[in-house]
């Protein structure tokens, strides 16, 4: 009786686990066809979403022990936050959104960096420091004296 409930509660974990990858999974696809549809400041705001969901999918996939696909999805935070970065300082609209988001999606880079052993980690070393300059980029955008106008 005792190993049966046993049983059942590791195959409801499993199940649980499994659906939660798959909603996540639907969930940056959603968030990639929707920044892609959007336009200004929102779109800026939901690629900088979209980096921070990618670091915890490449978290994942280093916790799955698939590192190739792992740093190519670090590879994408990376080139989403560029676009956060680029499309909010266009617009000039939701930069501190997108700052906030980035500083996370940074932490979340830096988090997962501690977890991996020494060789993997020069990739994630890279990616953070990028982002790192993009958020302080953005924070100068926001903070930087105007520019005075000649006569």
């Amino acid at each position: 009786m005792r190993r049966t409930a046993i049983i059942v509660v590791f195959a409801l974990l499993a199940a649980t686990i499994t659906a939660s990858a798959e909603k996540a999974a639907v969930n940056i696809d959603d968030l990639k066809a929707r920044a892609e549809k959007a336009k200004g400041g929102d779109q800026a705001k939901l690629y900088a979403e979209l980096a921070q969901a990618l670091v915890t999918q490449a978290d994942q996939q280093f916790n799955q022990g698939d590192s190739a696909r792992a740093h190519a999805t670090v590879q994408e935070v990376v080139q989403y936050a560029t676009r956060a970065h680029d499309g909010a300082i266009a617009s000039r609209d939701k930069r501190k959104q997108v700052e906030i988001l980035l500083r996370d999606t940074q932490r979340h880079l830096e988090g997962v960096k501690r977890t991996l052993a020494q060789v993997d980690r020069p990739p994630l070393d890279e990616a953070e420091k990028k982002v790192e300059s993009l958020r302080q980029d953005l924070l100068e955008s926001m903070f930087a004296p105007r520019k005075k106008e000649g006569p």
